[in-house]
C-alpha cells in the first residue's frame, strides 16, 4: 500500500511538472513573420502598352527584334556534345592502375595462354588419333597380305580379290 502511495506521489509530481512547463509555452508568443508582396502593377501596365502598340503595328519590326533576340539567345545557351574514349580516367588514377596492372592484365595473360594450351591440346590429340588409325590400317594391310601370300588354294584367293575389289567401290 505505501509502494501505491509513493508512486500515486511521483507521478503526480510529474504532472505538475508537465503543467508548468505547458504553462511557460502558453505564455510565450508565437511570431509569425510578414510576407511581403511585391507590387507589379506598374510592370504589368508597361507590359500590356507594349503589346497594345505591337498589335497596332503593322509593320512587325517589333517583332522581328523580339525573334531576332530570341535566336541569339537560343544559340548562345546549346550546349556542347563531346564524344571521347577515355584510355585512362580523369580522377582516382591509382585505383585505375591497380585494377588494370593488378587484375585485368594477369587474368588475360593467363586466358590466352589457357586458349594456346586448349588448342596444342586439340591438336596432339588429332595427331594421336591419327596415329591410332595408320597403326590399326597397317595391321590390317599386313593382315591381308599374309592370308593372300599363305592361301593354298586359287580359291581363297579369288575370293579375297573379290573382296578387295568390293571394298573398293
Amino acid at each position: 500500500m505505501n509502494d501505491t502511495l509513493e508512486k500515486l506521489e511521483a507521478i503526480e509530481e510529474v504532472l505538475q511538472q508537465v503543467i508548468v512547463t505547458i504553462n511557460g509555452y502558453e505564455k510565450k508568443e508565437v511570431k509569425i513573420p510578414e510576407i511581403t508582396i511585391p507590387d507589379y502593377k506598374k510592370e504589368l501596365c508597361d507590359i500590356s502598352v507594349q503589346l497594345h502598340e505591337l498589335k497596332q503595328n503593322r509593320d512587325n519590326v517589333l517583332i522581328d527584334k523580339l525573334s531576332q533576340q530570341i535566336k541569339q539567345l537560343d544559340l548562345t545557351n546549346q550546349p556542347v556534345k563531346q564524344y571521347r574514349f577515355l584510355l585512362f580516367p580523369e580522377t582516382n588514377q591509382g585505383q585505375y592502375y591497380k585494377i588494370v596492372f593488378g587484375r585485368l592484365i594477369p587474368w588475360g595473360i593467363l586466358l590466352t595462354g589457357l586458349v594456346f594450351l586448349f588448342a596444342l591440346a586439340q591438336k596432339g590429340l588429332d595427331v594421336w588419333r591419327m596415329q591410332e588409325y595408320n597403326q590399326q590400317a597397317d595391321r590390317y594391310i599386313k593382315a591381308w597380305n599374309y592370308m593372300n601370300n599363305h592361301a593354298d588354294s586359287k580359291l581363297v584367293r579369288k575370293r579375297m580379290d573379290e573382296a578387295w575389289e568390293k571394298a573398293n567401290q
